[in-house]
């Protein structure tokens, strides 16, 4: 490889400044004595007083390794498509600081116009002097301030100082976007000299290549080259020394490899994941399978003992949901050696009023539910029982989310229980007696089930979320009186009957409320869990919340096997999204229209912002919800968050659809992410087998293209004709035609990208089937004479048929917070 000489590197074409020497973050608890019964207002008021104003300019020596004002070395950053991204989940408040720096080099005098992109309060100093800031971070959507750099000829130092807000998931984001004279500006670092070899070694590191699981290497490598897997998230000790070869092959039984070199101590890597190797496991019985005398179907059996076995180690290791594990083994009859101290751990999460804590709170009281909680741990669970705060209108503060759709059951059950436990008990947030604290959580939970019995859920369809509601509405279903706990039961069949309608070939393929990056693979999604709860022969999955269900009076529906099988063309509303399947023995074709078509649409609306509304109504919780968690009101324009809108797939492990990436890298960890959801919503229309979706970035956003998920190596054939791209496995097909050229990349995944660096881009996709064509030739064939067109100044698709989509944008201010 030849060298190049980062010197002399032109600016980027994107005009991103592409690296930094970066320092942090720094995390220091944060509190205020503020109370405020809306805790999103709350945590508004939290971002307005967490970044320090008035500062000087960063001082200090910038070289690698060395300290800043922070306390922390200086360490290089390549970024992420221009963005220095540092994602964090904090569950409790923190105040984020980052130093950034960098050096613009310009070959005369310039007054350079810029956009910084943020969600975080930033300050640009530019060779000593305030250049710009943003006083307050966001949570969301990201914000783009438009500045001038007034560059002297030679060298300039810009230094970022970023401060934010961490509470639950924090966007510590940021990107410089040059916007005029990138060809008179090269771009260097503060310490050129000992950053470059690293610049060198992440330039090589980038031209590895995967193919037919082998690793090509380029050649002429800075320095040593290692390979080592990853197993469940671990690191193996024993690392492969890989120096001077030009292929590996790699092995079929890891999911992970990272391949490193170090120079002066310093390590540079670059993660793979060998999505080919990632298989659906089968582990149970068969559907047939028959009852143990204990009363437990075989499979469910194996689930509850594979949850037992986990936090058995002779050395205590904290693990987040330890004390379900200690409740697996205590309905088996087992016991680990450090199940106190897992069960201390989770009072302590209690008690500290962690964000999430009411999951553990609602594993405890499900405990002393059935008198397993050891009698020398009962006073001090009384006691965190007590002083929790169950809801955002109680006495306190902290970082928990008490809005979205499994959090606020779950808060409701637990107060509910809690209540009834000690109902003439001090409750310490409320002032109330426990009798008062059960009967407002009752009526809570009766809000909470109207309004899902009415609309049907919001996050509809979750691959990660259903699980948590699931282990909700089973404490409802086992421990409040009828009607609620019959309500409950039945809101449980809905959800697995809605599960099996989108199951395909053992996984569920859907669209979703809230999605995170496992939608590439949905067998590895936690919803598996409830697709092999309701048929043994699916592929195996398990999730800690199948601990409640293990001793739960709740029954399974029959027949969801067989609903799983059929063939299925349904379409129904969910939330405010209407839902489209089209399911077939070969493939599937699912979506949520944006905007909705159907006659006569009923939406529910957003009260959060009407005067004298009832904070402590499900409403108001549901509307936050929607403002904060994103909306099912799926509209082209609108800000997305978690929400995936549409799915083609050829099996239960071959996902074929694209997405506006809210981040401008795979790994990065946000919400939106690279593959799950959308920084904005597309128009989306199906009809039957054929769906378009129209995405039109403007400038409110930084990442200016969409892409298509297509993963080859997954697929028996493809084929590239015109436009179109073509895929076929077994005996399925799809076709995805795209407005502009799709241009494959390479990021953690191989063979998986495909890109459409446009701003205006439609994509139309066909499904079929050999017993529908009887080959892909004329399945292709048909799709040719379908002669999409997609006219970029009137937005509008079409395509043979008299299929018609127009985009026409639209506003939701409920999705700034």
């Amino acid at each position: 490889m030849a060298e190049r000489k980062h010197t002399d590197n032109p600016f980027p074409m994107d005009g991103f400044i592409p690296y930094y020497l970066i320092c942090g973050p720094v995390l220091t608890e944060w509190k205020d004595g503020a109370n405020d019964k809306n805790q999103l207002r709350y945590e508004k008021h939290l971002r307005s007083l967490v970044a320090r104003r008035g500062l000087p300019a960063p001082a200090g020596e910038i070289r690698l390794g060395a300290s800043s004002e922070l306390g922390r070395p200086w360490e290089l950053c390549r970024t992420a498509g221009g963005f220095i991204n540092v994602p964090m989940f904090s569950r409790t408040p923190h105040r984020v600081e980052l130093l950034a720096a960098a050096v613009l080099a310009a070959e005369e005098e310039l007054v350079v116009p810029v956009n910084i992109w943020t969600y975080a309060a930033v300050e640009i100093w530019l060779n000593g002097r305030l250049a710009a800031s943003i006083d307050e971070p966001v949570y969301k959507p990201i914000r783009k301030l438009a500045a001038q750099l007034e560059l002297k000829p030679g060298e300039n130092l810009l230094v970022i100082r970023m401060q934010n807000l961490a509470i639950r998931d924090t966007r510590n984001i940021v990107g410089v976007e040059l916007l005029e004279h990138k060809d008179k500006i090269r771009c260097r670092l503060p310490d050129e000299e000992q950053a470059r070899p690293l610049l060198e070694l992440d330039d090589w590191l980038e031209g590895l290549m995967l193919e037919k699981g082998k690793l090509l290497l380029p050649s002429a490598p800075p320095c040593k080259i290692w390979l080592v897997y990853e197993e469940e998230g671990l690191v193996e000790e024993a690392a492969e020394e890989i120096t001077g070869t030009t292929a590996v092959s790699m092995r079929t039984d890891r999911i992970m490899a990272e391949v490193y070199g170090e120079i002066g101590g310093v390590r540079r890597s670059r993660r793979i994941e060998l999505l080919h190797n990632r298989q659906p496991v089968r582990k149970a019985p068969s559907r047939e399978a028959g009852v143990r005398q204990d009363g437990q179907k075989e499979h469910v059996r194996l689930m509850l003992e594979e949850l037992a076995g986990l936090g058995l180690e002779a050395e205590y290791r904290p693990l987040r949901f330890g004390l379900f594990y200690v409740l697996a083994r205590q309905l088996l009859g087992l016991a680990g050696p450090n199940d106190m101290q897992h069960i201390r751990t989770a009072i302590g999460q209690i008690e500290q009023r962690e964000d999430c804590s009411d999951f553990f709170l609602a594993g405890l009281l499900r405990m002393m539910e059935f008198n397993l909680l050891p009698e020398e741990l009962m006073s001090r669970a009384q006691l965190a029982i007590l002083a929790y705060r169950y809801w955002m209108t109680e006495k306190g503060t902290d970082g928990m989310c008490f809005w979205s759709e499994n959090h606020s059951l779950m808060f409701y059950v637990c107060a509910y229980m809690a209540g009834r436990r000690y109902p003439d008990m001090h409750f310490l947030r409320s002032g109330k007696t426990g009798a008062e604290v059960c009967a407002i959580a009752l009526d809570r939970v009766r809000q909470w089930l109207e309004d899902v019995e009415e609309y049907g859920f919001e996050e509809f369809l979750s691959g990660d979320y259903m699980c948590v509601t699931f282990g909700a509405l089973l404490n409802a279903a086992d421990f409040m009186e009828e009607p609620e706990a019959k309500r409950a039961a039945g809101l449980l069949d809905l959800m697995l009957q809605q599960i099996a309608e989108h199951s395909y070939r053992g996984s569920m393929i859907a669209p979703q409320g809230r999605v995170y990056r496992s939608v590439i693979l949905p067998f590895i999604q936690p919803v598996q869990a409830l697709v092999h709860l309701a048929n043994p022969e699916a592929p195996y999955g398990n999730s800690e919340w199948m601990v409640f269900f293990m001793n739960s009076r709740y029954t399974v529906p029959g027949g969801l096997p067989e609903l799983m099988d059929q063939d299925q063309s349904l379409e129904y509303q969910t939330g405010n999204a209407w839902v489209k399947l089209e399911k077939k023995q070969d493939y599937v074709l699912t979506s949520v229209q944006s905007p909705r078509i159907d006659p006569a649409p009923r939406f529910w609306e957003n009260v959060m912002l009407e005067p004298g509304v009832n904070m402590d109504s499900n409403a108001y919780v549901k509307s936050m919800n929607e403002s904060y968690h994103g909306t099912t009101r799926f509209e082209p324009g609108v800000y997305g968050y978690q929400q995936h809108m549409w799915t083609a797939a050829l099996d239960g492990e071959t996902m074929i659809f694209a997405n506006h990436p809210g981040e401008a890298a795979d790994d990065g960890g946000m919400r939106p992410g690279y593959w799950y959801g959308n920084g904005i919503m597309p128009a989306v229309r199906q009809e039957g087998s054929l769906l378009g979706a129209v995405y039109v970035i403007d400038e409110r956003h930084p990442i200016g293209f969409t892409h298509l998920f297509f993963p080859l190596d997954k697929l028996d054939r493809t084929e590239r004709q015109g436009g179109w791209l073509f895929g076929q496995k077994d005996k399925g097909y799809v076709g995805v035609w795209c407005s502009t050229t799709l241009v494959a990349h390479q990021d953690r995944l191989f063979h998986c990208e495909q890109r459409a660096y446009a701003r205006r881009a439609a994509y139309l996709c066909q499904c079929g089937s050999e017993p529908d064509f009887g080959s892909l030739e004329a399945f292709m064939a048909y799709c040719q004479q379908l002669k999409p067109e997609f006219d970029e100044a009137g937005l509008c698709l079409t395509a043979g048929g008299g299929f018609a989509l127009q985009y026409e944008a639209c506003e939701n201010l409920t999705q700034y917070i």
